[in-house]
């Protein structure tokens, strides 16, 4: 446990270090690919403010048919018909870890959840973890909250959703939102991003 709260803190030191460089200088000479791609979708995506009040479901496979419907329209859709649906698919998608799993997760007294099937959860949680149409400030806060108090259950639920991956991409604005929240927040957040069915594994050791 003190191995993960030091590796937690190194990471978010480090990638908010990297983000007040990034204030002050045009960090041309260190930028990866994958940043240079997030920063080209961005510029290519328009982003408007989200309004997600009023979005209600009366159960999981309602909300879980809502969320799926959403991201097909998106992906068939014109670019500016696209935002329309990918918000729609944004303020349907869960905003907590409970919620995750009641969408995606497997409970052995109720069994599957409506989005548990492999590929088809997958996809969709893939689909939210590449959304550029959603601003910064509304789209990693609720990355975030569905992180929190995460545990590692095999299948859908594990690797914070692949939140690290977008952490490192599009360093600044992550952890612009990431800093916003309690230090036990943000332990909880990097502790269910490396959990695991073997959370000591050699591959952690090493991190």
């Amino acid at each position: 446990m003190k191995r993960l709260v030091i590796i937690s803190t190194l990471i978010v030191l480090t990638f908010c270090g990297q983000s007040d460089k990034t204030d002050n200088t045009k960090q041309a000479d260190k930028q990866t690919k994958t940043t240079t791609e997030i920063e080209t979708a961005k510029k290519d995506h328009k982003t408007e403010e989200v309004n997600c009040t009023g979005i209600y479901f009366n159960s999981a496979k309602q909300q879980a048919d809502s969320i799926f419907a959403f991201m097909e329209k998106a992906k068939d859709s014109s670019s500016s018909n696209r935002i329309l649906w990918e918000q729609k698919f944004f303020c349907s998608f869960p905003d907590s870890f409970k919620g995750m799993e009641a969408v995606f997760g497997h409970d052995d007294e109720n069994g599957a959840a409506p989005l548990y099937d492999f590929p088809k959860g997958e996809n969709v949680i893939q689909y939210f973890s590449k959304l550029e149409s959603i601003p910064d400030s509304t789209y990693y806060d609720k990355y975030v909250r569905i992180n929190i108090g995460g545990m590692w259950e095999a299948d859908n639920i594990r690797e914070a959703f692949d939140f690290a991956n977008r952490l490192i991409q599009d360093t600044e604005n992550a952890c612009k939102v990431l800093s916003t929240f309690s230090d036990k927040e943000i332990k909880s957040v990097f502790r269910f991003m490396f959990d695991g069915p073997h959370p000591k594994n050699e591959y952690n050791k090493k991190l």
